[in-house]
């Protein structure tokens, strides 16, 4: 499997590493640039140099801070010694440091309630769960973003039988308000149904198209082309490398993961090697610069822990690890708003209000990961 991290080369980097994306925390603001540490490892007896600055040895590691600017910075290090050198490129994203975005995956039933309720609702926020959100978006300013399912014909754990429906049934009675809200709420593909589990873990390039156009062709029918994202959680968070390369293809630009690891294997991490998910895992975000997508690291999943406090608790752990503590991804699941699903969350709202509130009160404010890159110019 690739060494992501280079570490089996005799000069490598040890920080930042190739695809690293860092914020403020991880060195220096000055003059408008972040000073960072950069640290390499070279044989006894090296003379580094990195981007043309003098590197020290502390002992560890040879070190020297180096400028990065917003957007993309190439650092090399060269070894005049013996004239070997090792390169990566890191990034900055624009407006990311201070900024949370709150995401759901699962989501269908409630496309089905509003289409079913279509003549009754005057608005798409007449649907309760929808509703929610709306909530967190006027008192929390949270950015919101769902990911769909196509239809329901695999979905499971509800007592009440709600009958088929798929993305092509939605009304497109409310998509001149889909758009104009979409510059808080956004929907993209999640996968074409709930089961299998880990349904793309094997999946072919042309499968993979498939199933995301008929989830993107759907939201621009019925919501607009603004309401759809360049961003996403696939279902399980585990897809092939050419089902990756499809999504790319197809204009996502990054995906987010829990980058964890649960019994010795890596969760939800999009079929990358343990060490680089334990990498990213301490990071906000990580780029694979070969596939030229971003992943985003999930810090919390809101539906796991059964009150507001506890999920808050858990956040605030996560977060005393400053290099994964500019950004913030919460997420929750659609499902566990129904009182009729098998492990229903009474709270859910609460949950959802009071998590947002939390991270305003620590100086964080909603953003969207796609508006970043856009912001970002990449």
């Amino acid at each position: 499997m690739k060494d992501y991290l280079n570490t089996c080369a005799p000069l490598h980097f040890i920080f930042p590493a190739d695809g690293d994306c860092l914020n403020a925390r991880d060195g220096e603001e000055r003059e408008g640039m972040l000073f960072v540490p950069a640290a390499v490892c070279a044989p006894a007896g090296a003379r580094i140099e990195i981007n043309e600055i003098p590197a020290e040895f502390d002992g560890k590691a040879y070190t020297a801070r180096v400028p990065l600017r917003c957007g993309r910075t190439s650092l090399t290090a060269v070894n005049r010694a013996d004239g070997t050198r090792a390169t990566v490129a890191v990034w900055r994203l624009k407006g990311a440091e201070g900024g949370y975005r709150l995401s759901s995956d699962d989501n269908i039933l409630f496309l089905q309630n509003i289409t079913e309720n279509k003549d009754r609702y005057a608005s798409l926020f007449d649907d309760p769960y929808l509703a929610v959100y709306k909530k967190a978006h006027d008192l929390a300013g949270a950015k919101v973003h769902l990911n769909l399912f196509y239809d329901t014909s695999t979905t499971e754990g509800f007592a009440k039988e709600r009958g088929y429906f798929d993305l092509s049934m939605m009304t497109d009675k409310f998509k001149e308000e889909w758009e104009s809200n979409s510059d808080w709420l956004k929907l993209s593909f999640h996968a074409r149904n709930e089961k299998p589990d880990n349904p793309y873990t094997h999946v072919t390039m042309r499968r993979m198209e498939e199933d995301v156009r008929l989830v993107n062709e759907q939201i621009v029918r019925f919501a607009g082309k603004r309401t759809l994202s360049e961003v996403t959680t696939v279902h399980f968070g585990d897809v092939s490398r050419g089902g990756l390369r499809a999504l790319r293809n197809l204009g996502y630009r990054a995906l987010a993961g829990y980058f964890e690891m649960a019994d010795g294997e890596p969760l939800v991490a999009y079929q990358y090697p343990k060490a680089l998910t334990e990498h990213v895992g301490a990071r906000d975000f990580w780029k694979d610069n070969e596939e030229d997508i971003f992943f985003s690291r999930i810090d919390a999943v809101i539906n796991s822990r059964p009150t507001a406090e506890e999920n808050i608790s858990a956040l605030k752990e996560a977060l005393k690890n400053v290099h994964r503590a500019g950004f913030v991804e919460i997420m929750i699941h659609e499902q566990y708003f129904y009182p009729d699903y098998k492990w229903y969350l009474k709270n859910f709202e609460d949950i959802v209000l009071k998590t947002c509130l939390w991270l305003n009160s620590q100086g964080y404010e909603g953003r969207l990961l796609g508006q970043l890159l856009k912001d970002t110019g990449v």
